[in-house]
């Protein structure tokens, strides 16, 4: 359990600076905790279409995402939310043969801002696509 922590605490600082965009939602994941965290990668650094739920909606955008994470450039970005909403992202690039989407639920333990205890990331989606040939490609978790 303390390695998940460590892993998914280290998912969590990923690019503070990413963004993301749309395409259509298969499915809704139940967020239980006060917050969630989007991740995305993409082989293509540029040009990622990603959407993702704030606590105002739905948001979309056309993003660079400047972490390289081995073969893929990554960002992540955390979001205010009501508990027990309903969120999905997605990340789409005509030009990249990988794209990955993530949810996390975070959730923060209590008086964590007078103890200094850490929030706690679950892992609720996530979602990849290879596409060999690098045409349309994306992903997407909820």
């Amino acid at each position: 359990m303390h390695k998940l922590i460590n892993t998914l605490a280290a998912a969590a600082t990923l690019a503070t600076g990413a963004a993301v965009l749309t395409a259509p939602a298969a499915q809704a994941v139940t967020i239980s905790g006060s917050g969630v965290e989007y991740v995305f990668c993409s082989a293509n650094q540029h040009n990622n279409e990603i959407s993702y739920y704030d606590s105002y909606g739905k948001v979309e955008k056309i993003v660079s995402l400047n972490t390289p994470d081995g073969n893929a450039f990554c960002g992540a970005i955390e979001v205010s939310i009501e508990p027990d909403s309903y969120v999905w992202s997605s990340i789409s690039n005509d030009d990249s043969r990988y794209v990955y989407a993530a949810i996390y639920s975070v959730s923060y333990p209590l008086f964590s801002g007078s103890t200094g205890a850490p929030p706690q990331y679950t892992l609720v989606a996530r979602d990849e696509s290879h596409d060999s040939y690098g045409g349309f490609n994306y992903a997407i978790a909820g």
